[in-house]
């Protein structure tokens, strides 16, 4: 009776071990992991005499831990060689472990195959160092483009927040135009008025100025408050249009206002109001600070179409050919849909007129 000889150790020699991770650290310049992967394939087949090698890379470990991670569409990344022996048959798979997850699953033909490599365990600990070098080279490109997508989502909303910035300052230096600076424009009148009575004795036509002249200071702080903090006129936001105006205009003594009586309990979009709110202030404005002590008017009309609206004085006027005057108040208008027209020739006196569609 002969007694069988137990099977070896080792299925192959160590230099077959050492072929396999030369064949990977030979390649040359810096290879990519799919490169890397490849490699390994072919030369895992040719070490284990496998008709095919196919390797299964999983993605690397969630930050969670979880030694198992859950994998959908192509979360894997697939590498397959085929060589010259017996590639038929389901095979086997061997699947690849590091420090609790999931490097990699080989599917190799014959199952023969995959047996022998499971009884050689030096061949294992070089696939699997060189599948963690693969995997680590996956989750470095993975972080740098995060990286990437950080950086420019980054670039991204800090020039999104310099253009709401340059927006908001731009609000702000409107605003200021064509709200505050007619009522600075109207404190001068006051002044110059209160100055030109007490140098023509008149104490009691001065004191008259005077009052009004502190009321224009009441309403122009009012302004300068609701201009800083982005708040509307209160008239405005509580009672409409006309309600404002009114409040703003009728102290003025050169100012007339026509104002449609279909009007008084009307209200438009908050955004409607309050561009021809101001862009009616800034036409005022200019009219005064163009044309001193001409009469103003504004008009107001409402119809069908939309609401518009003119302001028309008697002052010296001036020639528009060739330029595009108040093109801040035509901006204005704009971002709500309307338009505006200006009006005015040398002598004949100025007519500013806006419309915005409803």
């Amino acid at each position: 009776m002969h007694d069988t000889a137990p099977p070896p150790a080792t299925p192959g020699p160590p230099e077959d071990v050492a072929r396999v991770v030369q064949a990977v650290l030979d390649l040359p310049g810096r290879p990519s992991p799919a490169a890397q992967a490849e490699t390994l394939a072919r030369s895992l087949g040719g070490c284990l005499g496998a008709g095919s090698v196919t390797i299964v890379l999983w993605p690397p470990p969630y930050s969670g831990g979880d030694p198992d991670p859950p994998v959908t569409g192509g979360g894997w990344s697939t590498y397959h060689w085929t060589g010259g022996g017996d590639a038929t048959g389901d095979g086997d798979v061997v699947r690849v472990g590091d420090g609790g997850h999931v490097l990699a699953d080989l599917t190799v033909r014959p199952a023969a195959a995959a047996a022998r490599l499971r009884r050689w365990p030096e061949l294992l600990t070089a696939v699997r160092l060189l599948l963690a070098g693969v995997q680590d080279q996956v989750a470095a490109a993975d972080a740098g483009e995060q990286i990437g997508h950080a950086a420019a989502a980054l670039a991204d909303a800090r020039l999104r927040a310099a253009g709401e910035m340059e927006q908001q300052r731009y609000r702000l230096e409107r605003d200021l135009h064509d709200g505050a600076q007619h009522h600075m424009v109207a404190l001068q009148m006051s002044l110059a008025m209160v100055e030109y009575e007490l140098g023509a004795g008149h104490p009691v036509e001065a004191a008259g100025h005077l009052d009004r002249l502190r009321h224009l200071l009441t309403s122009t702080e009012e302004v300068l408050a609701t201009t800083a903090t982005g708040l509307l006129s209160r008239p405005l936001a509580e009672h409409g249009l006309v309600p404002a105006l009114v409040a703003r205009l009728d102290p003025l003594e050169a100012v007339t206002l026509d104002i449609d009586p279909r009007l008084a309990d009307r209200r438009y979009p908050p955004e409607v109001e309050a561009a021809v709110y101001l862009a009616c202030l800034e036409a005022v404005s200019n009219a005064h600070k163009h044309a001193p002590g001409a009469p103003v008017r504004l008009s107001l009309r409402t119809s069908a179409r939309g609401l518009g609206f003119e302001v028309a004085d008697t002052g010296p006027g001036f020639d528009t050919s060739g330029r595009t005057p108040l093109h801040n108040l035509a901006a204005r208008l704009e971002s709500v849909g309307g338009t505006l027209t200006v009006e005015s020739n040398p002598g004949c006196g100025t007519r500013v007129a806006g419309f915005v569609a409803i």
